[in-house]
């Protein structure tokens, strides 16, 4: 059976904060729960790919392989499509380090990252940590809490994406494809590989950490 590795391109936040850094995640665990194709920028008329909970890590080797178990390509339509829509729940799993004003943080295992509170990590070795991608709102560099004004969370101007809605349990980005994909005959191969080493953000100022995007490469054959 035919599988299309799903194209995931996240473009999350804009920030302010000077003491603000990236650093590298060994563990980027997402939950892909709607992939859509699309033959414009607004998806009109999407036609669904995949409609399914699949949880990939893609800080791994296998992450393309993983990816690319989502979905069958067999019932695409025939047609040209330019965009993808995902659907991805607003849980990540996330393991990794950030150092920020000479401070080096990581993820601890804690359980007080959700909608509009940062996670207050620790110091130590970084450990499996539940991580929640937080309201677009303006931060406290103190203790991560929303309604500061250190660290500015925004996704209006997506670098990668087209568009993207955080709201609820979920984060809907619309990516327009490299080049424009005719449904013929043959089933589409889309080769994606990832890179996570600045997929996380931290402050030192009390060790604050929020989710980054990794970085994405994709051709379509």
């Amino acid at each position: 059976m035919k599988k299309i590795f799903l194209i995931l391109l996240f473009t999350f936040l804009t920030l302010n904060k000077s003491y603000a850094e990236t650093g590298a995640a060994t563990e980027y665990e997402i939950t892909m729960k709607k992939v859509e194709l699309c033959s414009d920028a607004t998806c009109t008329t999407p036609f669904t790919v995949g409609e399914t909970d699949l949880a990939a890590d893609i800080a791994a080797a296998d992450a393309g392989a993983t990816v690319g178990s989502y979905a069958s390509t067999s019932g695409i339509p025939a047609g040209t499509y330019t965009h993808i829509r995902i659907t991805l729940d607003r849980t990540f799993q996330i393991t990794g380090t950030v150092t920020s004003g000479g401070q080096a943080c990581a993820t601890d295992g804690g359980t007080d990252n959700d909608n509009d509170q940062m996670l207050d990590s620790g110091t130590g070795t970084a450990t499996s940590t539940a991580m929640y991608l937080v309201d677009a709102d303006d931060y406290d560099a103190s203790d991560g809490s929303g309604g500061g004004s250190n660290i500015t969370i925004s996704y209006a101007n997506p670098t990668y994406a087209s568009s993207m809605t955080v709201s609820g349990d979920n984060a809907v980005m619309i990516y327009k494809l490299t080049e424009p994909y005719t449904r013929l005959l043959k089933a589409p191969v889309i080769k994606v590989s990832f890179n996570t080493e600045n997929a996380i953000g931290g402050d030192g100022n009390a060790c604050v950490m929020w989710i980054e995007e990794p970085y994405v490469s994709i051709s379509i054959e």
